[in-house]
């Protein structure tokens, strides 16, 4: 029989990657923290310490992305912030956590950079089971809260079964995190043992940072935003800080959810935020690091090296296709993955039709359709229907990750793209197709915080409305009016026909009698026309149409 490990050597396995145990900190935590932390990391260490504060005994923690993405980094600059033998994050020293437990209540696994994979399935869990009483009997103080961090767990032979198993292991004053590589394999709250544990939080995604992240760390953009603009970012988007919340108040208005804050007043702060609340320079600043955002894809890398950045994106990303999803849901030919996703690349948003699809993957309908859903799970390719229903037939691509656009596009496509940096190179056509995908991304991002149905798009005579949000007939009209393509967007807005939309009952085929309203119609331009900069005001009325510009930067800061 093939020998994998002895429990004795699981547990110096252990001892291995967490070397705080002895020494307070580790080579892998110095590095991760001298690595800026992304919002993701500050909301995993803010909401834990929430549920601290409140007394919550037992949590479990679900995050989940594709590889490459941060996890692990996320993970160890965590367990730095919980130490008190170390100092990080630079943010959130107030928190309660921060800098609260000793090296020895802290236990971090990398499942897949260890044995268990290598175990036959459910010894793997056998394996996982006595490390852990290892931790909570020879390791951990016998009072005081544990943490116990698996990364990639896909590398666990799990089950709905096995997940029970795993809750099962969890003992009261412990909180688990764990990561895997598409949401079900960490999503646990549905687990029948799952009421052994008091709280879940997740499973949340990492997707790379958005544009108002990547200009709060302040790196990569080529643009110079200081500490206290940075800070007044942050401010803006969370209520919980001292000070207005533009943001917070943009959002809640078009989710139309809040009757004291109304689809009217989120499009008056947009006005008072563009003109009034930012100045010239600002307004420039963040036109510039929005055209910069559409480069470097919103990704902290770990070298200056364009070549290396994109070698290490590129087969990150195949990577997880040919492996993680594919092993995920038993793909047998993973390279149509890959081809999708150039397909999704090449054509950037434009309408497809299934049967063409199916003619150039070589499959049928029904497998071109699995081979979507997968894609989408990874949120890898992300598909865009039609808001009328009118076109089942045909769809969208959206890649999720506009460096990812870069890579698997032709060379000749993306001349002077190739690094992260302005060349002197113009390439309209392909900007234009980075804008749009980012928009895309974002405005699925926006459909969370509003929460809308999906983001759709459909047809007039005049043209595209690229990104429909609509919560049960509350509907916001999206038209990409970015260069080379700015074409006639009013005409196009004024023609949108919100009562065309039909959406089905969940599981079911019957349509929603839903009464669709949309005040608004938006355009998300580069380039504001001279009466709006003139009036200082971003709505103007058309006959009987409201409409209103948003810069393309503003769309994305308020996403």
């Amino acid at each position: 029989m093939i020998g994998t490990g002895s429990a004795e050597e699981f547990i110096d396995d252990a001892e291995h990657h967490n070397q705080w145990w002895s020494d307070g900190t580790s080579p892998e935590l110095s590095h991760a923290t001298d690595l800026t932390p992304r919002s993701d990391f500050h909301r995993v260490l803010k909401r834990t310490n929430i549920h601290y504060t409140d007394d919550v005994e037992s949590l479990v923690y679900a995050i989940h992305g594709q590889t490459g993405i941060g996890k692990t980094t996320l993970l160890h600059q965590l367990v730095a912030a919980l130490l008190d033998t170390t100092e990080f994050p630079r943010q959130n020293q107030d928190l309660e956590l921060t800098s609260a437990l000793s090296p020895r209540q802290i236990l971090y696994l990398p499942l897949e950079d260890s044995l268990y994979q290598l175990e036959r399935p459910g010894n793997d869990i056998k394996r996982l089971n006595q490390v852990i009483d290892y931790f909570q009997t020879h390791v951990a103080p016998r009072q005081g809260q544990k943490f116990i961090l698996l990364d990639d767990v896909q590398a666990l032979d799990f089950d709905e079964n096995r997940k029970a198993e795993l809750l099962d292991l969890i003992d009261e004053n412990t909180y688990v995190f764990l990561t895997g590589n598409v949401r079900a394999q960490v999503n646990h709250s549905t687990v029948e043992t799952a009421d052994t544990v008091d709280e879940f939080e997740g499973p949340w995604p990492i997707l790379p940072m958005k544009f108002i992240d990547t200009v709060q760390t302040g790196e990569g953009l080529g643009v110079e935003f200081n500490e206290a603009f940075r800070t007044r970012l942050e401010q803006f988007q969370s209520p919980d800080l001292d000070g207005p919340s533009p943001i917070k108040t943009i959002r809640t208005g078009l989710s139309g959810t809040n009757s004291e804050t109304s689809l009217d007043t989120a499009v008056e702060t947009l006005s008072e935020l563009c003109f009034e609340i930012f100045d010239e320079d600002e307004r420039n600043n963040l036109h510039d690091a929005a055209r910069a955002y559409l480069r470097t894809g919103g990704t902290l890398h770990q070298t200056d090296d364009a070549s290396i950045r994109n070698d290490l994106s590129k087969s990150h990303f195949l990577l997880f296709l040919y492996k993680e999803l594919a092993k995920y849901r038993s793909i047998q030919q993973p390279e149509n993955l890959h081809r999708l996703s150039s397909i999704a690349a090449t054509n950037a948003g434009e309408e497809l039709q299934y049967t063409d699809l199916s003619d150039q993957v070589g499959v049928d309908r029904r497998t071109v359709d699995n081979y979507l859903d997968v894609l989408d799970e990874g949120i890898a390719v992300t598909e865009s229907h039609d808001y009328s229903l009118r076109r089942y037939r045909r769809t969208r691509l959206y890649l999720r990750n506009p460096r990812h656009l870069v890579l698997l596009s032709q060379r000749q496509e993306h001349h002077g793209f190739e690094a992260y940096e302005q060349e002197d190179t113009l390439n309209h056509e392909f900007e234009y197709k980075l804008a749009r995908t980012v928009a895309f991304d974002h405005a699925k991002r926006l459909a969370y915080q509003v929460d809308a149905y999906d983001v759709e798009y459909t047809e007039t005579d005049s043209g595209l409305v690229d990104y429909i949000l609509h919560h049960k007939g509350h509907v916001l009209p999206f038209i990409l009016s970015y260069h080379p393509h700015t074409g006639n967007a009013e005409t196009i807005a004024e023609e949108f026909d919100p009562e065309s939309g039909q959406h089905t009952e969940s599981g079911s085929e019957e349509l929603q009698e839903l009464d669709y309203q949309a005040p608004y119609r938006f355009i998300v331009t580069d380039s504001l026309p001279k009466e709006v900069r003139k009036d200082e005001s971003l709505v103007i009325e058309k006959d009987e149409t409201s409409i209103c510009y948003l810069p393309f930067w503003l769309f994305l800061l308020i996403c």
